[in-house]
C-alpha cells in the first residue's frame, strides 16, 4: 500500500519534521525507507511551492510594466511578501482544488513502533501522521 498525502499537508514545516527523524537513531532498513520517502517529498514540496507561486503570481494585480503591486500599509510603506489578488473568488477556487490533489509515494507506511523512539514532539507527530500505520 502506497503513503497518499494531499497537498495541503506539504510544507517547509513537515520537511522539518521528517529531518528531526533523520536525527534518531533507529533500525537501518527503516531509516533507508525513511530516506528515500523523505527525498520523494522534498522534490514533490519543491514543485508544490513552485505551482503555488505560478498560481498567486497569475492572479497577482500587476502594474503597466507587468510587475506584481505590492500592497501598502496605513503609512504607504510597502507590506513585503504582500501581493494584491484581482479575483479572489477564482484565486480561492484555483487554490483550493491544487491543495487537495493527492500525491502518491510508492511505500508502504512505516509502523511507528519500529521507529523506537523515546520521545516525540506532538506537534511533528501531527505533520507526519500521513506517514505511519
Amino acid at each position: 500500500m502506497s503513503i497518499i498525502i494531499r497537498n495541503s499537508q506539504l510544507n517547509d514545516e513537515t520537511i522539518e519534521s521528517l529531518n528531526k527523524l533523520v536525527d534518531v537513531d533507529i533500525n537501518a532498513s527503516v531509516a533507508f525507507k525513511l530516506m528515500r520517502i523523505i527525498k520523494e517529498i522534498s522534490s514533490i514540496v519543491e514543485d508544490k511551492n513552485k505551482m503555488e507561486q505560478m498560481i498567486i503570481n497569475k492572479h497577482s494585480e500587476k502594474d503597466e510594466n507587468g510587475d506584481v503591486v505590492r500592497p501598502k500599509d496605513d503609512k504607504g510603506n510597502v507590506i513585503q511578501g504582500g501581493v494584491n489578488i484581482k479575483n479572489i473568488e477564482a484565486f480561492s477556487s484555483e487554490m483550493e482544488d491544487f491543495m487537495n490533489i493527492e500525491n502518491e509515494i510508492g511505500y508502504d507506511r512505516i509502523n511507528f513502533e519500529d521507529l523506537n523512539l523515546k520521545t516525540a514532539r506532538v506537534k511533528d507527530l501531527m505533520k507526519l501522521e500521513f506517514l505511519f500505520n
